[in-house]
């Protein structure tokens, strides 16, 4: 596997729920606003889509899913399991839920480009 591929495999690796919730809770903590979290989500999700339309969805598939099992690990770690932040779902549920809008994401920005370059 050449550098380029490499790069763009390691991209679906970073654990970007976790990074969400991390971020999203540690400025609640701080009572402070989370101004760009909104907009590195969206960059991170396109950027993902960019990136998936290159490569087999099946792979793409299984990259989200290893970032998803990183993602609990890490919050597992690192966020604490606040019921007055984390009300309806908890953490863990949390998570899975901002993976799930991550994937979504990307796979729409795949079909897209996919569609846009027939």
């Amino acid at each position: 596997m050449n550098r380029k591929k490499a790069l763009l495999f390691a991209f679906f690796l970073i654990p970007v729920p976790f990074i969400f919730h991390f971020y999203e809770y540690g400025r609640h903590m701080e009572r402070k606003e989370a101004p760009f979290l909104l907009i590195g989500f969206l960059l991170a999700i396109l950027l993902g889509g960019v990136i998936a339309a290159k490569i087999n969805i099946l792979l793409v598939s299984l990259l989200n899913g290893i970032n998803l099992v990183f993602s609990l690990l890490f919050a597992a770690v690192f966020i604490p399991d606040d019921p007055g932040w984390f009300t309806v779902v908890g953490r863990n549920g949390a998570v899975v839920f901002i993976w799930v809008i991550y994937f979504a994401g990307q796979m729409v920005i795949k079909g897209v480009l996919h569609v846009v370059r027939k």
